[in-house]
């Protein structure tokens, strides 16, 4: 599926604290955005009505109005694995879904998985952009590239020790800013990633994205398309070598899932092995959330 370039939405907001789970909330008691008293159940004004929305869609807990199948598993209040998102792991699931949608592809999109260097600028972002149109079609204007841009930084920019996004109260306002997955490199307008091991990202979650990489492929992949290609756990999660390896490891040792992943390495090519089906991705995530792995 080809997706669909979308640089607009979310009306310059980052997704805040409660916003997917009041969301959610909102859509299963059958409400819709457009209901004229959406901003006095939501208790936001209009853009951020329409912000909660688009947040909501890009992490695949809603669509058409209606909650999806992962959104009841992860939030359902009374049945879901992580209801109130307390859980670190459940925002980098949450990271894996907005960055992979499989409908959108946005500036967002765009970092994670087409910026090819640590260490990157807006305006290397913004060329990355314009190189996902058709050269034969209009593109939008600069400035609404950049609007999508900037959000998108905001959204992931580690505030610790960021004396930037202090100053102008955006510290920790987003919960995807606690992944730290973007530093700002001085007090300038260069970032870099933070490449290597996330302690917080458990091996069920590496496992489950691995499986969905795969999709319903069962041949092996080498060892550097998961690592570099687009859209890949590596990319995504900006892991190295050695975070993926060991996290596969912590995997094929397993008793109940030990079987479901491989990894062998001839001739200096490293291969990675998955046989996961997709609802079997999904019992693996719940054994994570019911601590039974």
């Amino acid at each position: 599926m080809t997706r669909k370039l979308k640089f607009s939405g979310h009306q310059t907001f980052c997704c805040r604290y409660g916003w997917l789970e009041k969301g959610y909330s909102f859509v299963k008691r059958s409400k819709t955005f457009t209901d004229e008293d959406a901003i006095v159940d939501l208790g936001v004004g209009k853009n951020m009505v329409a912000s909660i929305k688009y947040w909501c869609e890009m992490a695949q807990v809603i669509e058409n109005n209606q909650t999806t199948t992962f959104g009841d598993k992860l939030l359902d209040e009374e049945n879901g694995w992580d209801p109130f998102l307390e859980d670190l792991a459940s925002w980098w699931l949450l990271h894996w879904k907005i960055i992979t949608n499989p409908i959108c592809l946005t500036a967002g999109s765009v970092m994670f998985t087409q910026i090819r260097k640590p260490e990157f600028s807006k305006a290397d972002l913004l060329e990355s952009s314009l190189r996902s149109f058709d050269p034969n079609k209009k593109t939008p204007s600069d400035s609404i590239l950049m609007r999508d841009i900037d959000c998108y930084i905001r959204t992931y920019l580690s505030s610790q020790n960021d004396r930037l996004s202090k100053k102008h109260g955006e510290a920790f306002e987003c919960p995807f800013q606690e992944l730290n997955l973007i530093q700002r490199m001085s007090e300038g307008e260069i970032y870099r990633f933070s490449i290597g091991t996330k302690l917080s990202i458990p091996a069920q979650l590496i496992g489950y994205v691995i499986a969905d990489y795969f999709g319903e492929r069962r041949n092996a992949m080498v060892l550097q398309k998961l690592l570099y290609a687009p859209f890949s756990p590596g990319q995504i999660y900006m892991l190295d070598e050695n975070a993926l390896i060991e996290a596969l490891q912590t995997l094929m040792e397993h008793k109940e899932w030990g079987e479901a992943f491989g990894f062998t390495e001839s001739a200096g090519i490293a291969q990675v092995y998955c046989e996961l089906s997709s609802n079997d991705a999904l019992k693996l995530l719940e054994n994570y959330y019911q601590g039974d792995f």
